[in-house]
C-alpha cells in the first residue's frame, strides 16, 4: 500500500466508512512503521486531521465500554494499550529517546509461613513440603504455590497460621472446610489450621484476595479485616484492604453482608453479584461494577480501569516488585486504561513514556519518572 492508499484509508477509518478487512489492512501498514515520528512524516497530516483521529479512539472507547481490552497489539504499537482520557494526552508524540540501557534487578523476597508460635519460614514454590502444628501433627501440605489444610478432626482448639505475600508473588491456600483462598501481592492472610464444627468461620486480611468460600450453612464464613467485616455462608468474592485504595468487596457468585467496623451502625449491607461495597466516610455505598476489572489480578493480570496515576504506580510495584519514585507530581491525578499479562515491567513503563509522554531512569534499583515532556 502506497502513500496515497495509506491516507484514503485514514481519512475513511476517520469517517467509519472501513470495512473489517480494510480495517486489518490499515492496522498492518501501521505496524509496518518501527518509527512512528516517520509515519507522521510519510503521511503529512496536519494538527487538525490528528485531532479528529484522536476523536475517533475516545469515540470508540465510550462505545465499546471495555476500555482495558480496546488496543491490543495489531493496533497502534506506539499507542499499546494505554489512553491517557481525561489528561488528553497525546498518544503520538514523537520521541528520539532511547530504550533504557540499564536493568532493573528486581529483588526477590520469599513467602513467608508463621505458625502458631511465631516461628517463621520461608516458603520454597519449587518444593513439596508437609505442614505441622506446634505439636508436630501434620495439618497440611505445600505443593508449589498453594498449601491444602486437612480437616483434622483431633484438633479441637483453634490454632492459627498466617503466609505473608511480598510484592511480586501470589499464592493459595486451600483451607480445612475446602475454601479455596488466592492471596495477591503485597498482602498478609491468617486463619485457622482446622476449623472447629458449630463454630463460626473466621479469616483475617491485610492487602486482597479471592475468596472461594465452601458453603456450610452451620458455620457462617467471615472475613475479617481492619475497617470491613464480610459475613457469608457460600459465595465468590474479592476483598481489597490495601492502604493505598479504597478497602472494598467486590462480589462474583451469591451474596454477603458487608458492614464498616469503624462505624457505630453495625447493621449489615447486603449486595449482589456484580456490586462492589466500599467504605465511604462513616457508611458501607454499594455500586454495579464488572466484576472482570477487578479478577484480573488472579490471572497474573495487571489492569488499570480509568484509574489514577498515583494509584497505578502502587499497583505496579506490588505486581512487579519494584520501587518508583514519581517526580512528575502533575501526573498523579491522570487516570488510565490498560490491561497487561505478560509484559516486562521495562515493556510496561516503556509504554506509559509513549503516551504519557515523560522519561524514566533505573537508578539504584529504583525507576525514577521525571522529565515531562512538553
Amino acid at each position: 500500500m502506497n502513500k496515497k492508499q495509506a491516507k484514503n484509508l485514514f481519512n475513511r477509518y476517520i469517517r467509519n466508512e472501513c470495512s473489517p478487512q480494510e480495517v486489518d489492512l490499515l492496522h498492518n501498514y501501521l505496524d509496518s512503521f518501527q518509527d512512528k515520528t516517520q509515519l507522521w512524516q510519510e503521511l503529512n497530516y496536519d494538527e487538525e486531521i490528528k485531532e479528529k483521529l484522536w476523536n475517533k479512539i475516545k469515540s470508540e472507547i465510550e462505545i465499546k465500554k471495555k476500555p482495558a481490552i480496546l488496543w491490543d497489539r495489531k493496533y497502534f504499537r506506539y499507542a499499546a494499550i494505554f489512553i491517557g482520557l481525561l489528561g488528553g494526552f497525546w498518544l503520538y508524540q514523537s520521541s528520539d529517546d532511547k530504550v533504557q540501557e540499564n536493568e532493573l534487578l528486581v529483588i526477590e523476597n520469599a513467602i513467608t509461613l508463621k505458625s502458631s508460635d511465631n516461628e517463621v519460614r520461608e516458603i520454597n514454590t519449587e518444593n513439596e513440603e508437609t505442614v505441622l502444628d506446634i505439636n508436630g501433627r501434620i495439618v497440611g501440605k505445600q505443593n508449589g504455590n498453594q498449601i491444602k489444610y486437612d480437616n483434622n478432626v483431633e484438633i479441637t482448639q483453634l490454632i492459627y497460621n498466617e503466609v505473608i505475600v511480598p510484592n511480586g508473588k501470589k499464592f493459595q491456600i486451600i483451607l480445612s472446610d475446602g475454601t479455596l483462598v488466592h492471596i495477591n501481592s503485597g498482602s498478609s492472610f491468617k486463619y485457622p489450621v482446622n476449623f472447629i464444627p458449630e463454630q463460626e468461620r473466621q479469616v483475617f486480611l491485610k492487602g486482597e484476595a479471592y475468596f472461594e468460600v465452601t458453603k456450610d450453612g452451620k458455620n457462617p464464613f467471615f472475613v475479617s479485616t481492619e475497617s470491613m467485616g464480610i459475613n457469608v455462608l457460600g459465595t465468590h468474592f474479592n476483598v481489597n484492604t490495601y492502604t493505598d485504595s479504597e478497602t472494598y468487596t467486590v462480589l462474583a457468585e451469591g451474596s454477603v453482608a458487608v458492614y464498616n467496623k469503624k462505624s457505630s451502625d453495625l447493621n449489615p449491607t447486603i449486595i449482589q453479584p456484580g456490586e462492589k461495597a466500599f467504605i465511604a466516610e462513616s457508611s458501607i455505598e454499594v455500586t454495579a461494577v464488572d466484576v472482570n476489572d477487578y479478577l484480573g489480578w488472579r490471572e497474573d493480570m495487571l489492569s488499570f480501569n480509568n484509574q489514577s496515576f498515583k494509584e497505578i504506580i502502587y499497583k505496579i510495584e506490588r505486581h512487579y516488585g519494584v520501587l518508583i519514585q514519581n517526580d512528575v507530581t502533575a501526573l498523579n491525578s491522570e487516570r488510565f486504561y490498560g490491561n497487561f499479562k505478560s509484559e516486562t515491567i521495562i515493556d510496561l513503563m516503556d509504554t506509559f513514556k509513549e503516551s504519557a509522554g515523560f522519561d524514566y531512569s533505573i537508578e539504584n534499583n529504583k525507576i525514577k519518572i521525571y522529565n515531562m515532556k512538553k
